[in-house]
């Protein structure tokens, strides 16, 4: 037995002195097993073939590998957490998270899952899912194991770490077996060669187009609005069918007998803007390149609603500010309009980041996309028309720049996720770049609040400028520090249909499944389903941050970030300082996305297939298809966008609290009656009617007992 014990140790230590640079495989070897054996699928093999089935699956990117089960399973390479949760597969191709945070005991979750409702057969094949990221971006997903503890996101784990044992993966899968499948920026890659394996992965063809024809384009798009009429809901919400038809029409009608592939991903892009939706979006890698290479000379904006020169070249200072009323003898407001085409990612009527687009438009979109040339002639308020041309490569950089601008814009979370930093013994400052937090994150967050807390910091400002979302659990985790009473995080849910999407073979909607949506019950005007069941959170009663609240936003606080916002506004938590959010307020299309592949053009388009709705109240403070709207507003300026004076929002914050400004809105006293209909007249006629009741009540009985009396008078005669 010790001489067993020693080689089997020494086999593990020569597969790791000398795999190196091949991944660990993940079923403990014994004396007779070596990497790649028990195999039981490998990528391109057929689910179901062997048993019989008529349907069977294609295993397009996982090795499925056999094992006893309880057999340890070993972490293959060294890298962080990014995913955990326990779930089941619906089909081989969609599986579903049951939920995240596991108990990190099989057993325990199998009786919670019992208690849930859940079928033997469902608990049977329930299985964790860990995905590990490695240094190269590659993600490494092993599935199919019995847990043994909790993970959390953003824990660090090592090549030859116990990461559980292993159970049953799928219900076609019959044998005991740990997966693993590997991806990288999101796409499904090679999962045998990192294991020294010859490989049977084939990745997808690359569709090289460069053209389509007129009958393939109409094809993609007749395509496309039938997968979103069958899986989005409230596809015109925003824009009436009517319109959005029209608009589709006019398009395909300006098109020739072909269209460039990258002129084509342009018009999906903008049809995608119709609908007024930042989560549904193009997420194939972008074709589009830009046509005019060096920008202008001159870089031209509007500020509010006026057409200006804002950054030039040197030799053009003197242009600096001036309105322009054309631009190549297009109107500027007819040249704003062809701009705010392009603004598709916002939602409903938000104003704001259509603001933002129309600062920066000319150079993305006029020159690049519509013009297709950086040379251009300008005729200013003041009658001069001068033509501009394309910056040279020896030319320096625009000024004002609005480098710092750009860079928060664009690179604020790739750092870190967040920073803090206490301004004073009175204000600190938190910025969530992102609520793409994991768990080890999130600790961080709460100790935060709890310092916050200890340290008796009356002021805070919380920063979510710049922040484009994520998980709703990580922006509840966050606001229950902050919430002074209950709050609801979701009033109800709709979806187009319960199930059978024709439109969609793969996760998360699976076009076999009748009843995706088993809860959900028919609307009664008979478009959809609902789930009508409002979601409530209540503040963390140990970690309760009490001070006042400052929180900045702008066109980037998108999806959660809005979120966030308005239950900081509706609550009257704090004030909202900055700029209308990116996303709507009263609902949002965010949860279950699915995938549609436009065919011949291969643009894969995401669609979400639920509409939340957070609130259905509607007034000043929260018109309908609008974000949540600042209580203390700061317009666009050239100072902001080039950081003259610093960051503008954050000392227009800075004042108030030095100036004592807070929240300013009073809740509205219930309503009772008014003066008027207190002072009303008396109305005499009802204490008539109210006399005549009486006397018919009083004769009635009066006659009932009478009666009475007649008939015992009589009783007592015979």
């Amino acid at each position: 037995m010790k001489t067993k014990s020693i080689i089997f140790a020494l086999l593990f230590m020569v597969n790791f002195a000398f795999g190196q640079e091949n991944y660990l495989w993940p079923v403990a070897l014994s004396l007779d097993k070596k990497a790649g054996d028990d195999i039981l699928y490998r990528p391109q093999d057929y689910i179901g073939v062997a048993d019989g089935l008529t349907q069977a699956e294609l295993n397009f990117d996982r090795l499925i590998i056999g094992a006893p089960l309880w057999t340890p399973v070993l972490c293959p390479v060294d890298g962080k957490i990014t995913h955990a949760s326990i779930g089941y597969s619906n089909s081989f191709s969609c599986s579903v998270d049951v939920f995240n945070q596991q108990t990190g005991n099989f057993e325990q979750d199998s009786l919670l899952f019992v208690e849930w409702g859940m079928s033997p057969e469902k608990i049977r094949y329930l299985n964790t899912w860990v995905s590990i990221r490695v240094s190269d971006g590659r993600e490494v997903h092993v599935s199919g194991m019995r847990p043994l503890r909790l993970f959390k996101t953003g824990e660090i784990v090592h090549r030859g770490d116990v990461l559980g044992t292993v159970g049953y993966y799928y219900k076609r899968i019959k044998k005991p077996c740990v997966v693993v499948s590997i991806s990288k920026n999101s796409k499904a890659d090679d999962p045998m060669t990192p294991f020294g394996l010859k490989t049977t992965f084939i990745p997808p063809k690359v569709n090289n187009k460069t053209q389509l024809t007129r009958e393939e384009a109409q094809a993609d798009i007749d395509g496309m609005i039938t997968a979103l009429e069958d899986a989005f809901p409230g596809l015109y919400d925003y824009t009436p069918k009517e319109e959005f038809d029209t608009y589709i029409k006019n398009r395909m009608a300006a098109i020739g007998e072909t269209i460039s592939r990258s002129d084509f991903e342009v018009l999906v892009f903008k049809l995608l803007g119709k609908i007024h939706d930042s989560h549904t979006a193009i997420i194939s890698e972008p074709k589009v390149t830009s046509a005019s290479g060096l920008p202008s000379s001159v870089c031209l904006g509007w500020f509010n609603d006026t057409l200006r020169v804002w950054r030039t070249v040197p030799r053009y200072k003197d242009y600096l500010g001036k309105p322009v009323v054309s631009v190549n003898g297009i109107p500027a407001d007819s040249l704003k309009d062809m701009v705010l085409e392009y603004a598709t990612y916002s939602d409903g009527y938000v104003k704001s980041y259509g603001d933002y687009v129309l600062l920066y438009g000319m150079d993305n979109y006029y020159c690049d996309q519509i013009a297709k040339d950086a040379n251009f002639m300008v005729t200013f308020a003041d009658g001069e028309t001068k033509r501009f041309e394309q910056m040279k490569p020896k030319d320096p950089y625009r000024e004002p720049q609005w480098l710092e601008y750009q860079y928060r814009h664009f690179h604020a979370n790739e750092k870190t996720h967040f920073d803090f930093e206490k301004l004073s013994d009175t204000v600190a400052y938190l910025a969530l770049h992102t609520f793409e937090l994991d768990d080890l994150e999130m600790e961080q967050i709460d100790e935060i609040f709890a310092n916050l807390i200890a340290d008796s910091i009356p002021n805070l400002i919380l920063d979510i400028r710049f922040n484009y979302g994520g998980p709703e659990a990580t922006v509840e985790g966050v606001y229950v520090h902050l919430a002074q009473k209950p709050f609801c995080t979701s009033l109800r849910k709709i979806v187009n249909k319960k199930g059978g999407y024709q439109c969609f073979g793969s996760c998360p909607v699976d076009a076999n499944q009748e009843d995706y949506y088993p809860d959900y019950k028919p609307l009664p005007n008979g478009e959809g389903f609902v789930k009508d069941e409002p979601e409530w959170k209540s503040p963390d009663s140990l970690v309760n941050y009490k001070g006042r609240l400052y929180l900045l936003t702008n066109e980037t606080s998108f999806s959660a970030s809005t979120m966030f916002a308005g239950w900081v506004k509706k609550q009257n938590r704090g004030v909202i300082v900055g700029r209308e959010t990116g996303s709507a307020y009263h609902q949002m299309k965010a949860e279950n996305f699915t995938q549609y592949l436009l065919s011949n053009s291969d643009i894969a388009i995401q669609i979400p297939t639920i509409k939340v709705v957070f609130d259905t109240v509607v007034n000043e403070r929260f018109p309908y298809g609008r974000g949540v709207l600042p209580d203390y507003p700061v317009n666009f300026t050239p100072e902001e966008l080039s950081f003259v004076h610093g960051d503008s929002i954050l000392n227009y914050t800075l004042q108030l609290i030095q100036d004592g400004k807070y929240i300013y809105y009073v809740e509205p006293e219930p309503e009772t009656p008014s003066v008027e209909e207190d002072a009303r007249p008396f109305r005499w006629w009802w204490v008539a009617v109210g006399v005549v009741a009486l006397a018919v009540i009083v004769g009635v009985g009066w006659k009932r007992k009478k009666k009475g009396e007649d008939i015992v008078k009589t009783s007592r005669q015979e």
